[in-house]
């Protein structure tokens, strides 16, 4: 695949993007529930709630790559490939966490049995399920595969916005008493939300938007960015809006504005892009090597987090912005050197 300067990019974006959210996540919750200060909370959702779209663009990024049908070498070399990645990464990272819970808070702790339970339903870490999520996609790509190589552009994107729809009409107001029909979160279910993402990055792949519509595509991008973040649990807001675009994963402000962020950076860093500056082969010498290793980032920083916080180095949990914004550099830095240098060992890289 030729021209892929701003994957690395987008990878690189989406992953601190993971790590500021959950570095200002306890803080812009206290602020919603009036228990820190109206400025640091307002802060801590303004660096959160714009950053919706980090997890829907991860996956739509796999889709770009992975669904390629110039690039797929059979369904067994595939499904070797996929699985020799993510099933050791998967059992290593629900291992590292379940054990340093269960070393700081004995009481988490209540056998495999239950540790199996809570990896299967997502409550070990908050973050760990995006392996699920890419894993189940992994498991259907043969299927899909064949069907792509023998269609068009445009049979992708209306598969992509009818397989997106899945989630967001699940969470609309169409149940009995206008109650949300409900998505399943479970292990083997968490891929369903995403296939259409899955779908639409390989879709909208090579779409270069004009220069009128890269500003109109730029100007929505600030506008839902501002629209989520006033939202997000705020008694202001209309219920109207809360019941019908609610600022979270499944809501189709969040898939607008995803679809905004991709189509940006595919358009913006190439060459001849407006940012065709971050193309540049040094630049690259150094956003490539981070683009590869997002996944241990991703995997890694919550731990660094955790660690920070419980012995106080990074301060507390809910803390004043500019403690949010060091502790952010920090967890970043820290997450990404590590990372790198063990990536530099042959079988620890399996799991990074």
């Amino acid at each position: 695949m030729q021209g892929t300067a701003w994957i690395s990019w987008l990878r690189c974006l989406a992953v601190f993007g993971v790590v500021l959210i959950h570095t200002v996540g306890a803080t812009a919750t206290a602020g919603a529930e009036g228990r820190t200060g109206a400025v640091d909370g307002w802060v801590a959702r303004a660096l959160d709630l714009p950053l919706l779209w980090v997890v829907p663009v991860f996956v739509m990024l796999s889709g770009a790559l992975t669904l390629d049908p110039a690039r797929f070498a059979g369904t067994g070399s595939f499904l070797r490939r996929r699985v020799w990645r993510l099933v050791p990464a998967l059992v290593v990272w629900h291992l590292v966490y379940l054990a340093y819970l269960a070393l700081t808070r004995p009481a988490s702790w209540s056998g495999p049995g239950d540790a199996l339970a809570r990896a299967l339903t997502g409550q070990v870490a908050p973050h760990l399920y995006f392996f699920w999520i890419v894993l189940g996609l992994s498991l259907l790509t043969p299927l899909l595969v064949p069907w792509l190589a023998r269609t068009g552009r445009r049979e992708w994107v209306l598969a992509g916005l009818v397989a997106w729809a899945v989630p967001v009409l699940s969470l609309w107001p169409l149940g009995p008493g206008g109650e949300p029909v409900g998505v399943t979160h479970s292990a083997w279910t968490w891929w369903l939300p995403y296939l259409g993402a899955y779908l639409m990055g390989f879709g909208l792949r090579g779409v270069v938007l004009p220069r009128r519509w890269t500003l109109v595509a730029a100007l929505l991008t600030v506008a839902l960015a501002a629209l989520l973040t006033w939202q997000w649990k705020n008694p202001a807001a209309p219920d109207w809006l809360q019941a019908w675009a609610g600022a979270h994963y499944y809501s189709p402000s969040v898939a607008a504005l995803c679809l905004c962020v991709y189509l940006l950076a595919q358009s913006l860093i190439r060459p001849g892009g407006a940012l065709a500056v971050l193309t540049g082969d040094r630049v690259m010498a150094v956003v490539d090597p981070l683009g590869r290793a997002t996944l241990g980032i991703f995997a890694l920083h919550f731990l660094v987090l955790l660690i920070g916080t419980d012995t106080g180095l990074l301060g507390p949990p809910v803390a004043p912005w500019p403690i949010l914004l060091g502790r952010f550099l920090v967890v970043g830095a820290v997450t990404t050197g590590v990372v790198l240098l063990l990536r530099r060992v042959p079988v620890v890289r399996t799991v990074l």
